[in-house]
């Protein structure tokens, strides 16, 4: 299902108190005291009751949604930990493509494609293309004005900006995208903890947002293999991955070791 949840997430200013909401219920916070700091306390200090009702459904649609209860221990043990900033940022994206259908779709089929051509520079217009031509397609969204899908595509830019991943402010441009092994290892695991039983890791939906290209990719997972994270076995094409640490310890590893 569509919805424009990059709309309001994209709204929010400081990426920060995403994750502050997602840290308190990996404490074991309750629902109500969340909602308790955002919408009455307003801790975040936004301007409008509307607006904060509005931020807190969607950050727990798109952020706050599991697969599996092993997807939701690897997420709160790395929220729990008082550290690892940018792991955190970076599984914010993982859980945008994982929960929203149009965030992984435009990740997907436009922005990837872009970066991966060898493209410097991306625009908005290319990503309102995308969502016009859905439209067209799509009964779900046909209601939908051009205002509303202009907005998503500047937001959906916003996004990518909060998450590192172009610079600039008028006219975006790509970053060299080098994900660091400890990137690697975690998402290796938040993607095993959806609960696929087949575990080819080339095969996966979500491997190619840490946008690297598969031979790269493969060479990369070889070397992290020898750092005792996870086995590798091959048969035919397929890579699979065992997992040698369990959901919950190996946020406490990666601390340990980068």
């Amino acid at each position: 299902m569509y919805s424009t949840n990059i709309n309001i997430i994209g709204s929010i200013p400081d990426i920060g108190m995403i994750i502050d909401i997602i840290s308190n219920y990996a404490h074991g916070k309750n629902k109500e005291y969340s909602a308790d700091n955002l919408s009455v306390q307003n801790i975040f200090d936004i301007r409008t009751c509307k607006s904060r009702a509005r931020f807190q459904k969607a950050i727990n649609g798109v952020f706050l949604q599991f697969k599996s209860s092993d997807h939701q221990t690897v997420i709160y043990s790395l929220f729990r930990h008082p550290n690892l900033s940018p792991l955190k940022k970076k599984a914010l994206f993982f859980q945008f493509a994982i929960n929203d259908k149009l965030f992984y779709e435009l990740s997907k089929n436009v922005f990837f494609k872009l970066y991966f051509s060898g493209r410097l520079s991306l625009d908005k217009s290319e990503f309102t293309s995308y969502v016009y031509d859905l439209r067209d397609k799509n009964t779900e969204i046909k209601e939908w004005s051009d205002s509303t899908i202009k907005i998503v595509a500047s937001k959906y830019l916003t996004l990518l900006k909060k998450f590192d991943l172009v610079k600039g402010t008028v006219k975006k441009e790509f970053k060299h995208i080098i994900p660091y092994d400890e990137t690697i290892v975690y998402v290796i695991y938040l993607i095993h903890s959806l609960g696929d039983k087949n575990f080819d890791i080339l095969k996966n939906p979500y491997i190619s947002f840490l946008m690297l290209s598969q031979q790269n990719l493969i060479e990369r997972l070889k070397k992290i293999a020898l750092s005792d994270f996870f086995n590798i076995s091959t048969l035919g094409y397929n890579l699979e991955i065992d997992l040698k640490y369990s959901y919950e310890e190996i946020v406490d590893v990666i601390a340990e070791r980068y």
